[in-house]
């Protein structure tokens, strides 16, 4: 289980909220990919956290081998299959099977993305999701901005 602070952005009648924390908070992919620094997350909210509030929260692990394997594995798999298909078909064809090759490879990265998003779908519930476990106060949240910054210049 993975621990991590945010502020509560919005609270969602559907028992989540949205929190904005660092990307360091997440998991490697996420936290090492070349984008903004903070980010939007659904967590379940059983505590009652309120928009601005300062939480912290757990990011279940379960699974985390499958679905590392589902989104990076089976787009890449598709690709591969699709432009050696694409390459065959070309050549039946009587057509350049590189270009045939190359549609192939798009074709299964639209395919991949599809696939993902319908596994999104699928396991898109509360057991997935993160979880708010404490409302942090100002002060500690203020002092462990100001110790980390102490560490970082030191």
């Amino acid at each position: 289980m993975r621990t991590g602070t945010g502020v509560v952005e919005e609270v969602c009648p559907n028992g989540l909220a949205k929190i904005q924390t660092n990307r360091n908070n997440l998991y490697s992919p996420c936290s090492d990919s070349m984008c903004a620094d903070n980010v939007v997350i659904d967590a379940v909210n059983p505590i009652g956290a309120k928009k601005g509030q300062y939480v912290q929260f757990n990011i279940p692990d379960a699974g985390m081998g499958v679905k590392g394997i589902i989104c990076f594995g089976v787009p890449l798999l598709l690709i591969i299959v699709c432009g050696v298909a694409g390459y065959l078909l070309g050549e039946s064809w009587q057509v350049k099977p590189e270009m045939t090759a190359f549609a192939g490879m798009i074709a299964g990265g639209i395919i991949g993305c599809l696939v993902l998003k319908g596994y999104e779908k699928k396991i898109n519930n509360n057991q997935t999701k993160a979880e708010i476990t404490g409302i942090i106060s100002l002060e500690s949240a203020v002092f462990g901005v100001k110790m980390r910054r102490i560490m970082v210049t030191v």
